[in-house]
């Protein structure tokens, strides 16, 4: 993924004040291993994700709910197939553009939406339940593929 700037975020969200989005420091962000760039706000309750596509961004603006009762459960992340033995993923759920806020959808993915680094084997914490041998490029075409279903079903993607 190419580097983003400060600019093109804020093209992206226009709606979005700086405090709502929240932004993490852009300097330390290596572009390279990104298929997309997704970020939490420091209040944990929402989540932000942009990908391209065909030339153009396509953007995410998600509610993040993350479970700390009951008994963790084995789950895994819709996006990148990562496996977690506990509380590694969270439900996002955004709301269907054109309908109006009646109708959501929602997926449980990496809670800190670092799939692309899971993908690359580039974090540790925590190490995921059924490794996978799949060869590095199916990992990535299958990871922008799932982003791009569930950008598809939000409605969110650029008209062709």
């Amino acid at each position: 993924m190419l580097p983003l700037t400060l600019k093109d975020i804020r093209t992206e969200f226009r709606s979005a004040s700086m405090a709502e989005l929240g932004l993490p420091d852009l300097q330390n962000i290596d572009w390279a291993v990104l298929d997309y760039f997704g970020w939490i706000h420091q209040s944990g309750s929402s989540a932000f994700v942009i990908m391209p596509v065909e030339e153009e961004f396509s953007t995410l603006r998600l509610g993040r709910i993350v479970s700390n009762s009951g008994r963790p459960r084995t789950r895994m992340c819709s996006w990148c197939h990562h496996v977690y033995r506990s509380r590694g993923t969270a439900l996002f759920r955004t709301t269907v553009r054109g309908s109006d806020g009646r109708r959501s959808i929602g997926n449980h993915i990496c809670r800190n939406l670092d799939c692309s680094l899971r993908i690359r084997n580039l974090t540790s914490d925590p190490p995921t339940y059924l490794p996978e041998t799949l060869h590095i490029q199916r990992k990535i075409s299958r990871l922008q593929a799932s982003v791009l279903t569930f950008m598809s079903r939000a409605k969110v993607l650029p008209e062709s």
